[in-house]
């Protein structure tokens, strides 16, 4: 008599992808295991790295792309310097899903012997390791996006997103991916196969999501450049919880084109991709690559529009966001606004304070479009699986629980596709306005905001708020972010007794703020601007940087 062979439960699933993960780092990579809350150091300390690949990994993405060019670096040396770095990082934070270390040296070796015999470089990321999020299909391995039920379906070739393809045409080495929370729906990053990634700055806080893994590699310079997805803020959270450097783009500019998502077909609002570095030369030398192998011709929602050179004016007028009106940051991050107000006032720019058009309402536009199919796509994953609701989608659990006897219909999702076409134009409207107030005849140049309430939040602690990033998502503009400063408890005490919270969220919030847990921590702010003007936005934020570097 045939015996049916036992399915493993989910915790037999995620325990055999975490041990093949980790099979993978040779012994000689290993660290000791370390009790230490700061570890953005460990990787030059640990004894792993030899002092060249040091040096390697210190340096920015587009001076090692020009010494390999010049002769000066192997793409071999470059690539095998940044896959120890990476091992490493993944053992203090967590931050890696699939591994390919093999596989990125092979190719590295064969663009080294190439280039050797033509001379001509293989394209503007010539031989420069990429990492990518995790849910990024690449040729033989898993596309988790956290999902038990997608481990072990490695992709085909023929399934291979757009955007991996044209960062191999531009040269770059992939070498591995990063974790994301479960359906990339959450603003930590965290799920049942992968379990949690932490912040390398203080171990006990977020690395923020959903493109956190990217973040904590980046920051422990795992990766010199990588490349993140956002729908929400799941690109400038995790840049901004970990110091870097990043740009969400209008739709339209980058290839999305077969990436994985967890809420496949919501096409209300567009998820995006975009790049993440500690260096900002970097993120712009990936956003003209990209731009300049077009990406129109790869994807049929892509807008035809070449990488352009910019020219800003030499006297500014930025918007400056103090609060949203909904939930008011917590003090390190005010203090960094009012330090880049004053930073860039002794520039000689201007700095007006102002609050967008109804954040409260892009916000409930934000929920009514993620729980828009009533909660059932999550709710098949998961049952595929077998596995819980993580804690960040117990949301939209509720959600399918109370509709399935009255599921969403068309007509609704259309309602609200009217609701935010109209929010769209009285904000433009309304940014439109501030001509009135810049002195210059133009409307501000740039606005500049939090990206969160929080400098980095506690492990489980975001509480939802996602209102300082996801208004410029239903508005599809452009923004950066930028690394300001690091929370220091003798400047950034809470001022409670003070403050009366105005909801729930805030009092949430607010109670739960201590500048002693959060030591250390980055703190970052984003720069937006008007839809489609990615090179505009990168070259203010240049300025913005000249201009905080000179008032430190």
């Amino acid at each position: 008599m045939a015996i049916t062979p036992t399915k493993p439960s989910w915790t037999e699933v995620a325990a055999a992808k975490v041990a093949a993960r980790d099979a993978l780092i040779p012994s000689e990579w290993r660290i000791p295991p370390t009790e230490a809350i700061n570890v953005i150091d460990v990787p030059k300390t640990c004894g792993v790295l030899t002092p060249v690949e040091i040096d390697i990994t210190e340096t920015e993405a587009p001076v090692l792309v020009e010494k390999m060019v010049k002769g000066e670096l192997k793409s071999y040396d470059v690539t095998l310097a940044f896959c120890k770095r990476a091992a490493i990082a993944c053992q203090l934070t967590n931050c890696l899903t699939e591994i390919f270390f093999d596989e990125a040296l092979k190719i590295a070796k064969q663009i080294d012997e190439q280039y050797a015999q033509t001379k001509t470089p293989l394209g503007p990321l010539h031989g420069l390791p990429v990492s990518l999020k995790d849910n990024f299909n690449v040729e033989g391995v898993d596309t988790t996006v956290g999902f038990i039920a997608w481990a072990n379906d490695p992709a085909p070739k023929e399934k291979e997103s757009e955007m991996t393809k044209i960062m191999r045409e531009c040269g770059a080495v992939l070498f591995c991916k990063t974790n994301v929370p479960t359906a990339m729906m959450i603003a930590e990053s965290y799920n049942n196969v992968w379990g949690y990634t932490t912040n390398p700055y203080n171990r006990q806080l977020s690395s923020g999501g959903s493109s956190g893994g990217e973040g904590a590699l980046l920051a422990l310079k795992g990766s010199p450049l990588g490349v993140g997805t956002d729908i929400g803020g799941s690109i400038r959270i995790p840049a901004s919880f970990c110091g870097l450097y990043s740009l969400k783009p209008s739709f339209g500019r980058f290839a999305t084109y077969g990436a994985r998502s967890g809420l496949p077909g919501q096409e209300a609002i567009r998820s995006i991709n975009g790049p993440m570095s500690t260096s900002l030369a970097a993120v712009e030398l990936w956003s003209k690559a990209v731009v300049d192998k077009e990406p129109w011709k790869y994807d049929p929602n892509m807008i035809p529009i070449p990488w352009r050179d910019v020219t800003i004016p030499e006297k500014l007028c930025f918007g400056l966001i103090l609060d949203n009106g909904i939930v008011k940051p917590t003090p390190p991050v005010t203090r960094a606004l009012l330090e880049t107000k004053a930073a860039l006032e002794a520039a000689g720019h201007k700095v007006v304070e102002w609050s967008p058009y109804k954040p409260e309402e892009a916000q409930s536009l934000v929920t009514r479009f993620f729980t828009g199919d009533g909660g059932v796509k999550i709710a098949q994953y998961i049952a595929d699986g077998e596995e819980p609701y993580p804690e960040g989608l117990k949301g939209y659990k509720e959600r399918h629980d109370s509709l399935k006897s009255n599921p969403p219909v068309v007509g609704a999702l259309w309602d609200i596709q009217a609701d935010r076409t109209s929010y769209c134009k009285k904000g433009l409207e309304h940014w439109l306005k501030s001509k009135d107030v810049t002195g210059t005849g133009r409307p501000f140049d740039a606005v500049i905001s939090p990206v969160t309430q929080h400098a980095a939040c506690p492990k489980m602690a975001y509480n939802d708020h996602v209102a300082y990033t996801s208004i410029w998502n239903i508005m599809d503009y452009s923004a950066t972010t930028f690394p300001v400063s690091q929370v220091d408890p003798k400047k950034d005490k809470d001022n409670k007794s003070a403050y009366e919270a105005r909801n729930e969220v805030e009092k949430k919030i607010w109670d739960r703020y201590d500048a002693e847990e959060a030591v250390g921590a980055p703190v970052s702010l984003q720069l937006i601007c008007q839809r489609l003007e990615e090179e505009k936005a990168l070259k203010l934020t240049g300025v913005v940087a000249k201009a905080i570097k000179a008032a430190q």
